[in-house]
C-alpha cells in the first residue's frame, strides 16, 4: 500500500516506467494475496501464497490502513485514465472496509478488528485515532467524484462531522489524536512521535482540491460506467 502512494509521488517528479511497475507489482499482491473476499476483507498479514493465518496477527482487520489503500488506488486510476479494474478494486476494498471500520453505535472508523470477529488483542483496537478519519474523508469523497453515487457523499458526511465534531480542540484549534470509542479524548497530546502535521493537511489539501473538482465538474469522470 505504501509503496503504491510512494511511487506514484516519486513518478510526479521522475516519469520513470520502473515505478510504474512497482505500482503494477503492488497492485498484483493485493488482489492475488491480501483482499481476501471470503471475508470481505482486505487483511494485514497472510501466509507466503496469499493463505489465510488463523492466529491474532492473521485475522487483524486495520480498516484505515484499507481505507486509505483504497484512494490510492482511485488515484492510480485516475492517472491511467480511469482504469476500470482499478477502480473496482479500490470500490470493492472500500466497500468492505466501511462495513467492518465504521462504528455503528458510536460514529468514527474503529482501530482494529478480527475478521471472524474474535477478540482483538491489540490494547487500542476500539479506540478512534485521528489519521483512520482523515483517510476516510479523503476516501469517500474521492469515490463519490469518481462514481457519482450518493451513498459515498452520505459516508462522507457521517465520518466528516463525526472528525469535526470529536478531534479538534475548541480553544486552541489542533485536533486531538487519540479518542475513546466513545469519542471522549484519551489523551491530551497534541503531537508526539507518531501524530505529526501529515495527515491532517494532506487530507485538508486533498479534500479541498477534490470539492473543488466536484462543484466545476472537471474530475473527467462523466463516462465512466460501472
Amino acid at each position: 500500500m505504501i509503496l503504491i502512494n510512494t511511487a506514484s509521488r516519486i513518478r510526479e517528479a521522475i516519469d520513470n516506467p520502473v515505478l510504474t511497475a512497482r505500482i503494477d507489482d503492488s497492485l498484483s499482491d493485493l488482489k492475488t494475496f491480501f483482499m481476501h473476499p471470503e471475508f470481505h476483507a482486505l487483511l494485514e498479514t497472510v501466509g507466503e501464497n496469499g493463505e489465510f493465518i488463523d492466529t491474532i496477527n492473521g485475522r487483524i482487520i486495520n480498516p484505515g490502513h484499507c481505507i486509505e489503500t483504497a484512494w490510492f488506488i482511485l488515484e492510480e486510476s485516475r492517472y491511467r485514465g480511469w482504469d476500470k479494474e482499478m477502480l473496482e478494486t479500490a470500490l470493492t476494498i472500500l466497500d468492505w472496509s466501511w462495513e467492518w471500520g465504521w462504528d455503528k453505535d458510536f460514529g468514527g472508523i474503529i482501530n482494529f478488528r478480527d475478521c471472524r470477529n474474535l477478540p482483538v488483542q491489540d490494547y487500542s483496537q476500539d479506540m478512534k485515532f485521528w489519521w483512520p478519519q482523515t483517510e476516510a474523508i479523503i476516501a469517500t469523497l474521492y469515490a463519490y467524484e469518481t462514481t457519482g453515487d450518493e451513498k459515498y457523499l452520505k459516508m462522507h458526511n457521517q465520518v466528516s462531522d463525526w472528525t469535526y465534531a470529536h478531534f479538534p480542540d475548541r480553544e486552541y484549534g489542533e485536533w486531538y489524536g487519540y479518542l475513546h470509542r466513545d469519542g471522549s479524548v484519551a489523551q491530551p497530546a497534541k503531537g508526539n512521535i507518531f501524530k505529526g502535521p501529515f495527515h491532517i493537511p494532506r487530507m485538508m489539501i486533498k479534500g479541498h482540491v477534490l470539492c473543488n473538482e466536484i462543484l466545476s465538474g472537471l474530475s473527467g469522470t462523466e463516462n465512466i460506467k460501472l
